[in-house]
């Protein structure tokens, strides 16, 4: 009897050493793809305002002109956001300590990249460009294990 009781108590502890690993690493996965979540988000908010500000006239503080694609007059202080740091003529928004955003308007599109923590410009892993104002105009290019849509920009 002793040996059973001692192999059922083996076999318990093996048990719940393997779900608490399990359960542990469930929870650091789950918390990645929340991280990933808020990127996304922050990126559409950030692109999604910028084309707002676009389509705006000048006189209400907007990039209205001709050229719907030009988005070289942005910079986050129009949609009411402040950069943490710039690099060059680049904004940033520092996240946490898990990322940071970088802003790139140009004449033919708007940008932002997700980077790594270090804000490196090689680092980008998720990125939001929009070439106009409309729905349609918005790509989306994800680097990770599950690339959502490749867009090769």
């Amino acid at each position: 009897m002793g040996q059973q009781q001692l192999l059922l108590l083996v076999l318990t502890v093996v048990v719940v050493g393997l779900s608490i690993a399990s359960g542990s690493e469930a929870f650091g996965e789950n918390q990645r793809k929340a991280r990933q979540d808020q990127m996304m988000v922050q990126l559409m908010d950030i692109i999604t305002k910028a084309q707002a500000w676009k389509m705006k006239p000048t006189a209400m503080a907007g990039g209205l002109s001709d050229d719907m694609n030009d988005f070289s007059g942005f910079d986050l202080a129009q949609i009411g956001l402040v950069p943490t740091e710039f690099q060059g003529d680049r904004e940033i928004i520092r996240m946490s300590n898990y990322a940071c955003l970088k802003v790139f308007p140009n004449v033919n599109y708007i940008q932002v990249n997700v980077l790594d923590t270090d804000c490196g410009n090689g680092s980008a892993w998720m990125r939001v460009r929009a070439v106009g104002t409309r729905v349609d105009d918005i790509e989306f290019y994800w680097s990770g294990e599950n690339n959502i849509r490749n867009n090769g920009f």
